[in-house]
């Protein structure tokens, strides 16, 4: 074990073993995972995970991805866009080729209606955009399409390893009232599908999940580039909370603040409010999920020290997990606490602008967040099995 990890692994010694509660925020999720790991249950159990740049090439999201699926089961790489607003957007172990398609971002909020999907871009095309997605390892076996009908809407088709299947008309298959739905086509087994915008309309999609049968755990990372929480304030709440609802998340997980901490006049205050008020937004169309708040990454200031404005951005983090019923995961704690930039720059886990992680930081980074999170199953787990048990006679 390198330096830099065994440093790694001291933080988390004295963070992550978070003792378990009555009401833990996380226990809706933990349910779930047990079922999967005792085998009453082989559904997907899904985890969303919005956030900003830090997650948009699924880094340490896909880190923690890979771990959980390692212990519970491949439910396969979730929710992708169709095409993203910005460079630099991956998933990992799905190759992607996209062309033809225009965008708007809920960060622009450009939109009149609001409607921004559950990751938070609509790709639209009147004909011939085309997205790929190839699977790198195993292959897919459930896909669901998220899309906005209508009575003017065209229609999509799918390529499942290079097969045409018949075009689906999005005006028949959508709700009259406000066009929103979800296209499930049978798909088998495939290394490879391809979405087409077939014509006949304006083709209008969210994004496209792709799963495996289960039993097992996705995870969701919804990341835009130099997205604040706030920006999610653009999105019209009825149609988000539909989309969330659509996707029936078993964790709700926010990742901000690091594009926070270099607002003029920023106060914990005022961020507390901002995450606070996203979190609602998005557990309204999942009332009954697991709610989660991570900490942004460490990040440096223009002399290299790790940047105070963070103080104030985990002061407004905590304040709204409680005030929201949300666990907090303290990833500056987790990266060394005070430490954490001087033991990042040492080890090579952050790029140049201080403010990125390298790919053996996002490797950490997520190998720790995801024993963090797995310490804190097993202790609630753990109670969970104590309080079930007679007392001895």
């Amino acid at each position: 074990m390198s330096r830099a990890r065994v440093a790694f692994a001291l933080a988390l010694s004295l963070t992550a073993a978070t003792p378990a509660r009555a009401a833990d925020p996380l226990a809706p999720l933990f349910r779930a995972l047990q079922g999967l790991e005792s085998g009453e249950d082989a559904r997907v159990v899904r985890i969303a995970w919005w956030g900003d740049s830090a997650i948009i090439a699924d880094g340490y999201t896909g880190e923690v991805r890979a771990r959980l699926q390692q212990r519970f089961g491949d439910g396969g790489p979730g929710f992708i866009l169709a095409a993203p607003a910005f460079d630099g957007y991956l998933r990992r172990g799905v190759p992607m080729k996209r062309q033809g398609w225009e965008v708007s971002n809920v960060l622009m909020g450009n939109r009149s209606d609001g409607r921004y999907g559950y990751g938070g871009v609509l790709s639209t095309s009147w004909g011939g955009a085309t997205t790929t997605f190839s699977a790198a390892d195993q292959p897919f076996e459930a896909v669901q399409v998220f899309y906005r009908g209508g009575p003017k809407a065209g229609a999509l088709q799918l390529f499942v390893d290079g097969d045409p299947k018949p075009a689906f008309e999005l005006a028949a298959g959508s709700d009259a009232d406000n066009g929103d739905a979800v296209w499930s086509p049978e798909l088998g087994s495939a290394r490879q599908v391809k979405l087409r915008a077939a014509g006949g309309g304006l083709a209008q999609v969210y994004g496209v999940a792709l799963e495996r049968k289960g039993p097992g755990v996705t995870l969701d990372a919804i990341g835009i580039l130099g997205l604040r929480a706030r920006r999610w304030q653009n999105a019209d709440e009825e149609h988000l909370a539909g989309q969330v609802r659509a996707r029936r998340p078993d964790l709700l997980v926010l990742n901000f603040g690091g594009n926070e901490r270099v607002d003029p006049g920023l106060s914990a205050e005022v961020h507390a409010g901002e995450i606070a008020d996203t979190v609602r937004r998005l557990r309204k169309g999942a009332p009954d999920a697991a709610c989660l708040i991570v900490g942004p990454i460490v990040q440096g200031d223009s002399e290299g020290r790790l940047d105070p404005a963070l103080k104030k951005i985990y002061a407004g983090q905590r304040s709204a997990a409680e005030r929201e019923g949300c666990a907090f995961l303290d990833t500056l704690e987790v990266m060394g606490g005070d430490q954490a930039m001087a033991r990042a720059r040492k080890a090579r886990l952050i790029g140049a602008d201080l403010a990125h992680l390298t790919p053996k930081g996002h490797a950490a980074v997520g190998a720790l967040m995801t024993d963090w999170l797995l310490a804190r199953y097993d202790a609630w787990r753990s109670a969970t099995t104590a309080a079930s048990e007679p007392a001895a006679p």
